[in-house]
């Protein structure tokens, strides 16, 4: 706590001119993880090791809306190998009309997912995190920022916010630090999510609209449609994973 006060103390010149309404933009980058069947390799070298994607946080005092960027590709095709050698693969990524939904001030978050074709509405609380600030400074778009970071069982976050916006906010529903987060890091790498630009602006009063089409569920039973579906891939593939028979496995971490 004292630490707390120390860096809000540091900060309070910012406080005075700060803005809470606005529009800032992100890019997400998930790292996939790709498995070739044996005899393969030549391949390796032509698969991303990657995949990026623009996202839109719209907020204000109250509320926040992550969305993906108007100006994303729906699908992202790759196309591997060469006609001369004979062997063609073709891999398709479709990037999902993902939302999710923040009421800062009641702690409820909505979430609209696209799993396999359908769409669901996960409603639930947001998560508390412990967060542990630190004295680093770094500046994001000509912001201020400080280092926090959290970690537990299963995941650990490094997250970059400034109290230049003082909205306990960030990124999809990650939450918690006195000041927008600008730059997340999720488990070494896996999730990597940085501000590109920063709006400051008043907004429209129907700007931030909650998501109402999809299939209402908790967490928990979305999960469990999750792993039943994977379940079912993995046989029908023989084992293989979501793919293709000849054992091609793509995993995206998240």
């Amino acid at each position: 706590m004292k630490n707390l006060v120390v860096i809000l103390l540091a900060f309070f010149p910012l406080f005075i001119v700060a803005q809470t309404e606005g529009i800032i933009q992100f890019k997400e980058t998930v790292s996939l993880q790709i498995d070739l069947p044996e005899g393969m390799e030549e391949f390796a070298a032509q698969i991303p090791s990657s995949q990026s994607s623009n996202m839109t946080l719209i907020f204000n005092s109250k509320e926040t809306l992550y969305e993906s960027a108007k100006n994303n590709k729906e699908t992202e095709d790759l196309n591997m190998g060469s006609k001369d050698s004979g062997m063609q693969i073709k891999m398709n990524f479709e990037k999902p009309d993902n939302k999710t939904f923040t009421n800062i001030e009641n702690g409820v978050v909505i979430k609209k997912e696209d799993f396999m074709g359908k769409k669901f509405l996960i409603e639930g609380e947001v998560k508390k995190y412990k967060w542990k600030l630190t004295s680093e400074q770094d500046t994001i778009l000509n912001h201020i920022c400080t280092k926090a970071t959290f970690q537990d069982s299963t995941n650990n976050y490094i997250a970059w916010f400034t109290p230049q916006i003082p909205i306990a906010a960030g990124p999809g529903s990650i939450s918690g630090l006195p000041g927008m987060i600008l730059k997340l890091n999720k488990n070494d790498g896996q999730i990597l999510i940085e501000a590109t630009s920063i709006e400051l602006k008043k907004l429209d009063k129907d700007a931030i609209k909650i998501p109402k089409k999809g299939k209402k569920v908790t967490m928990e039973e979305y999960k469990e449609i999750q792993n039943e579906k994977i379940k079912e891939l993995e046989k029908e593939f023989g084992g293989s994973g979501s793919g293709s028979g000849n054992g091609t496995r793509i995993i995206i971490r998240n």
